[in-house]
């Protein structure tokens, strides 16, 4: 009796990537990070054209207002750097044995919620601003609503393109932190944040520049302004957890 090989038996399959030959869906690393990259590329490209051309809109109303859209990008800094740091302790008070997906979960949500809470006293310290700074625009609440949501789309869109081309770089690195994204990479190929982050950060900044103008109108809005907008953080959140993206 001669012993064959399964893959020397008439018709039998061979998966031309291992030796393997059980049907399966062989999957292609490089083609998957490559893809990736590619998209990281072309989404950080995409904020940067986005934010050059509101900035250079904001810069046509009037050279003035970029003083609102620098300023909006430092409040932008700051609302981010104080939702970070508060859910930074009061992570620090809960009972920990390792990192968790209850503990990021709970990390992001603290921080979005409180920055919620700032985006308001921010876009009121805005416009209590506007009345320093001559804009010369026939339209100059709006002109200064617009420019600050330009500077506020601009503070955040960078900080995304950084955090997008130090992955793409990452994933190119022959390390083991390299190593390790390529692998997630292929494990998320069939989900994608990019899209959802780009639209939730033009939806912020145009939230923002609704609410310059309306503490330029009437500063005590504010007061309902704040709750307003955990609101619908909280709303967004829980939509978020209902259709989650698996993290990396």
């Amino acid at each position: 009796m001669t012993d064959t090989h399964p893959s020397d038996a008439p018709g039998a399959h061979v998966c031309p990537h291992c030796d393997a030959t059980h049907e399966h869906d062989h999957i292609d690393e490089r083609a998957v990070v490559a893809v990736l990259r590619s998209r990281l590329l072309r989404y950080a490209g995409v904020r940067i054209a986005v934010g050059v051309l509101a900035l250079a809109t904001a810069a046509l109303l009037g050279p003035s207002l970029l003083i609102a859209s620098a300023a909006a990008a430092l409040a932008w800094a700051l609302v981010t750097a104080i939702g970070m740091t508060a859910a930074t302790i009061d992570l620090a008070h809960k009972p920990s044995d390792g990192r968790s997906r209850a503990q990021e979960s709970r990390f992001v949500l603290v921080s979005v919620l409180i920055g919620a809470a700032l985006a308001p006293v921010a876009a009121l310290g805005l416009a209590l601003l506007a009345p320093l700074v001559p804009t010369g625009s026939p339209q100059p609440h709006l002109a200064w609503a617009l420019a600050g949501a330009a500077g506020w789309f601009a503070g955040a869109a960078g900080a995304e393109v950084v955090a997008e081309l130090r992955l793409r770089h990452l994933l190119g690195s022959d390390t083991r932190p390299g190593e390790v994204a390529r692998e997630n990479a292929v494990r998320l190929r069939e989900h994608t944040r990019e899209g959802r982050i780009l639209i939730a950060v033009l939806a912020t900044a145009g939230a923002l520049g609704l609410e310059i103008l309306l503490c330029l109108w009437m500063p005590v809005v504010v007061v309902v302004l704040i709750p307003l907008h955990v609101a619908v953080a909280a709303l967004a959140g829980r939509w978020h957890a209902r259709h989650p993206l698996p993290s990396i």
